[in-house]
């Protein structure tokens, strides 16, 4: 999921002052973030990081757009394969999406902090409704999938708001996971996403 086809930067310095952009936020906040604290970071000058993003507010949707990488690619990589049965597939993905990397409280409160922002930056509240839309459209083929492999079919409407609810769900046992302090806590939250997604679906996912 890098690379100049899908918005992040193929530079390594580039990369590199987003990492340094993402722990100054993570310690100072969206506001207190500034290219100078940035640089110091990350050991360079400030002239370096307006040569390669040229004002703040490039720096902090690069760091967003980074941010929702590391949150959603296992989930995508699980969305994109196709082996195995739809629901063996599912059950990856619900894996994948509440397992760490994911789930760790630096990432969770890096989350909260740019979707707090998006109420009042309408570039932040883009890139979110963009990256949640893809997201979306990628699980839905397979909800379809299982239903289909269950023999039952669903309308283009009844796909799209069963689709929501099972994002819904996700996000919250996520959240809880970020949270969690017990070393066993995301295995519970896992096990926990999983026999919820089977009572929603009325399926069985099986190990």
């Amino acid at each position: 999921m890098t690379g100049a086809d899908d918005g992040f930067p193929d530079s390594g310095k580039q990369r590199d002052l987003i990492e340094a952009t993402l722990e100054c936020i993570a310690e100072l906040g969206i506001q207190g973030t500034s290219v100078r604290a940035v640089a110091a970071r990350a050991g360079v000058s400030n002239g370096l990081i307006r040569h390669h993003f040229d004002a703040k507010a490039n720096l902090i949707l690069a760091a967003y757009r980074r941010t929702i990488e590391l949150i959603s690619t296992n989930s995508m990589r699980e969305l994109r394969a196709t082996d195995g049965t739809p629901h063996a597939r599912l059950r990856r993905f619900i894996v994948a999406t509440l397992d760490t990397p994911a789930s760790n409280s630096r990432l969770l409160s890096l989350w909260a902090t740019f979707v707090s922002q998006s109420r009042v930056d309408p570039e932040i509240a883009a890139i979110r409704e963009e990256s949640y839309l893809a997201l979306r459209h990628a699980t839905e083929p397979l909800i379809a999938a299982v239903f289909a492999a269950e023999g039952r079919a669903l309308s283009a409407e009844e796909l799209e708001s069963t689709t929501v609810v099972v994002h819904a769900m996700l996000d919250g046992l996520w959240i809880e996971a970020g949270l969690s302090q017990s070393p066993d806590g995301v295995e519970k939250l896992i096990a926990l996403g999983i026999r919820s997604i089977e009572k929603l679906l009325d399926i069985r996912l099986q190990p």
